[in-house]
């Protein structure tokens, strides 16, 4: 049998305090504060502990090459290297179905930088419910950080204030200044009205539809949208979870910008679709009567093909998804619809809910728009004191 080790591994000292319940019946005060080295796999949820021993195993196997077990194991002991095999940081040759040879295999076939690809994978959630944390009290309000904390940073960061500053002209007061004011993160969604059919055409191909493509070279296809991105990839891609959509029934579809048109993935009645919106949005409850939710992703091997193990490009594809974001608050406010975005998403299950390739593309945030309510039972960024600037601009309530 021949072994290799895993594509990319991330070894770190930990000098963290963590529960021994030995310490405790021993007389401790049951913490244990040795240091240890802890190892992360992009084809594993959690990091691990990892030992000396282990890693002069690993280092002797090469990444693109396979070695006989036999022979690390008498070098190395049989009992570490089915350690190893167990924690899955060496794997079998001859292994392409499991779950951690896949990964793996997509760690090697896309060629990410590596330390975005760890970050990647140890940032993604699974079974994350914020309201239920909420219930529980583990969610401090702003009151409870400062008692903590101290004061927030000033939220004006001035770097010089012994210099007078240099005041500017006066902001205009048009059209689009109106709109830009008009933008803000609604959490109070009507749970019975339904996005028109006019306005969902609207905000997808305004936001997410391509105006046009050009062929660079054969096999490579630039694509414009109104939004910016890295390399004219466009590596972003729109997943809509609908509950209330005129002329479409509720369900899970992937927008396809070229055609303007959605693919049907699942039907789902209305109950599945507000527990599977929960879920995604990780129990953020003032969000989950959205009518529209649109999971964005990153196609990481579409990214990566152009910018191989480039240190930026997993900054451009955050990039990306933010410019998208206000796209969309914008195209809201302008059709009178309410608009969010959040990254506190369980992007992990929403990789299996669509079947998403590991690795090769992910969930990165949520954005969700439809008619605000009446009621306001979730607090929003209303009734702002105007800063001098909007004064003057005309703009009243900030």
């Amino acid at each position: 049998m021949k072994l290799r080790r895993c594509a990319a591994l991330q070894v770190s000292l930990d000098e963290e305090p963590r529960f021994d319940i030995g310490l405790l019946l021993g007389g401790g005060d049951g913490l244990d504060r040795a240091a240890r080295w802890m190892a992360m796999a992009p084809h594993q949820p959690a990091p691990r502990e990892i030992s000396l021993a282990q890693l002069a195993v690993l280092a002797q196997v090469p990444r693109d090459g396979a070695s006989e077990a036999a022979v690390l194991a008498a070098a190395h002991g049989e009992a570490t290297i089915a350690e190893l095999l167990e924690a899955g940081w060496l794997l079998r040759d001859d292994d392409e179905d499991s779950t951690a040879a896949r990964r793996d295999a997509a760690a090697r076939d896309v060629p990410w930088w590596p330390p975005a690809l760890v970050a990647q994978v140890a940032g993604a959630w699974s079974g994350v419910d914020i309201e239920a944390r909420q219930e529980a009290g583990q969610m401090p309000d702003s009151g409870e950080l400062i008692a903590a904390h101290g004061p927030a940073p000033t939220h004006e960061h001035v770097r010089r204030p012994d210099r007078a500053t240099l005041p500017l002209s006066p902001p205009p007061h048009r059209d689009f200044d109106a709109l830009l004011a008009q933008r803000r993160t609604c959490r109070n969604f009507d749970p019975e009205a339904a996005v028109p059919a006019a306005a969902l055409g609207a905000m997808l191909h305004r936001v997410w539809g391509a105006v046009g493509t050009r062929e660079l070279s054969p096999g490579a296809i630039a694509v414009k949208k109104t939004s910016p991105a890295g390399g004219g990839l466009h590596a972003v891609e729109a997943y809509l979870l609908v509950q209330r959509a005129e002329g479409v029934a509720p369900g899970l579809y992937h927008y396809l910008p070229v055609r303007h048109a959605l693919e049907p993935l699942a039907a789902l009645d209305p109950g599945e679709a507000r527990v599977l919106a929960h879920r995604m949005l990780a129990g953020q409850h003032w969000f989950v009567d959205t009518p529209v939710l649109v999971v964005m992703t990153a196609r990481f091997d579409r990214l990566f093909w152009k910018y191989r193990r480039h240190a930026k490009a997993w900054r451009v594809l955050h990039l990306d998804v933010g410019h998208l974001s206000q796209t969309m608050y914008l195209s809201a406010a302008d059709l009178g619809l309410g608009a969010f975005v959040t990254a506190a998403i369980n992007d992990d299950d929403i990789g299996g809910m669509l079947e998403l390739a590991p690795l090769r593309e992910g969930a990165i945030a949520i954005v969700g728009f439809g008619p605000r309510s009446a009621r306001s039972r979730n607090i929003e960024l209303d009734g702002l004191t105007p800063t001098d600037a909007a004064r003057l601009a005309g703009g009243g309530d900030a």
